[in-house]
């Protein structure tokens, strides 16, 4: 992510790239570490055990 967002302002300030083109590549990068994450999170996150599964949940409950 530090390299895209670096690489892309030196490409602005080198005049290789305009405004319009910049800000979708920031975009791009910033997507390209955002997606990932919460695909990983929301399909690829370890099954819990019955008993941690309900204790996890009456303490959110709880804190509702």
């Amino acid at each position: 992510m530090t390299f895209g967002t670096i690489s892309s302002l030196y490409g602005l300030q080198a005049g290789h790239i305009d405004a319009a083109q910049f800000s979708v590549l920031v975009a791009v990068v910033i997507a390209t570490a955002v997606i990932p994450t919460f695909v990983a999170q929301r399909w690829f996150s370890p099954a819990l055990p019955e008993e941690i599964k309900e204790e996890v949940l009456a303490q959110e409950e709880e804190s509702i």
